[in-house]
């Protein structure tokens, strides 16, 4: 594995807390740059692993933590729009294409890969600027409302919000993350994970973008991988599924990992789902 360069980098946000994210890059030649969105209650140092293999490949890689996330300033698992995340990762978009592109160097491909909730803020982001990416990976994400929800819930979210945004409602079972112990283990003694339930009004605000996508992903123009693992309890393959089904893009893939846990970046399979990430990047930087 080759060696990579970390900097610890940070910004005020327009919500006016402060954002903390890793840009990460190999010693040799930049082929691109990808940006990774994490997960509810968790932060961007978790993907240290999958951030290293990208780097060994040949990318460029930030990962912030989202507002009210890991390093990030703001009130846990709190946000007033969903916005106040999709405006810092394009604000991070925007520094690494810039940092990618200093100099001489020509242009170069910029990809976005999301994972469960930072799936559900990657896709709207890149719904509302394709023209900022070269494509889009989608892990386990929160596309779709989860079966706990019943109708008339997802109906009230919008008052609930309103009148009790700090009310909880659900919570994540840590025990559903991965089929690893120690994944788990690790997980639930890492300080900078959030516990708890999430609070009404950011379970508002993604209830509403996830509302929005079926209208808007035949407008979806970029390539695209969409995976999931078969066995996810927290978010639902299904949702996987309709992405892929109604993306617009003539460049679509939907790998669904049998027995796989949520997170499938932490999963015994790692390796193979790895492979999958970085063989398809490679192969769509060769086409830019």
């Amino acid at each position: 594995m080759t060696g990579m360069a970390v900097e610890e980098r940070s910004f005020q946000g327009r919500h006016g807390e402060t954002i903390t994210y890793d840009v990460s890059r190999p010693d040799g030649d930049v082929r691109g740059s990808v940006v990774i969105a994490h997960g509810l209650g968790e932060h961007g140092r978790r993907y240290r692993h999958v951030v290293a293999r990208l780097v060994d490949a040949g990318y460029l890689v930030a990962v912030p933590d989202h507002v009210g996330h890991g390093r990030s300033g703001g009130k846990r698992l709190r946000v007033q729009r969903f916005s106040d995340f999709t405006d810092d990762l394009d604000r991070i978009v925007g520094e690494v294409s810039d940092d990618e592109t200093a100099g001489e160097s020509p242009a170069r491909p910029t990809f976005l890969i999301g994972h469960s909730m930072g799936g559900c803020i990657a896709l709207d982001y890149a719904l509302d600027h394709q023209d900022r990416l070269s494509g889009l990976v989608l892990s386990g994400a929160a596309v779709v409302p989860g079966d706990d929800l019943s109708p008339i819930a997802i109906k009230l979210a919008p008052l609930l919000a309103r009148v009790a945004p700090g009310l909880p409602t659900t919570a994540l079972n840590s025990a559903s993350i991965s089929r690893d112990p120690q994944v788990v283990a690790d997980y639930d003694a890492d300080p900078l994970v959030t516990r708890g339930k999430i609070p009404a009004v950011l379970g508002a605000a993604m209830l509403s973008t996830m509302q929005s996508f079926p209208r808007r992903l035949p407008g979806l123009r970029l390539p695209l991988l969409v995976m999931h693992g078969s066995a996810d309890a927290l978010t639902s393959p299904a949702g996987s599924e309709m992405v892929e089904r109604l993306a617009g893009s003539t460049d679509k893939t939907l790998v669904i990992y049998q027995g796989l846990y949520h997170e499938i970046f932490n999963e015994p399979e790692q390796d193979e789902v790895l492979a999958e990430v970085t063989d398809w990047l490679t192969g769509h930087t060769q086409r830019t």
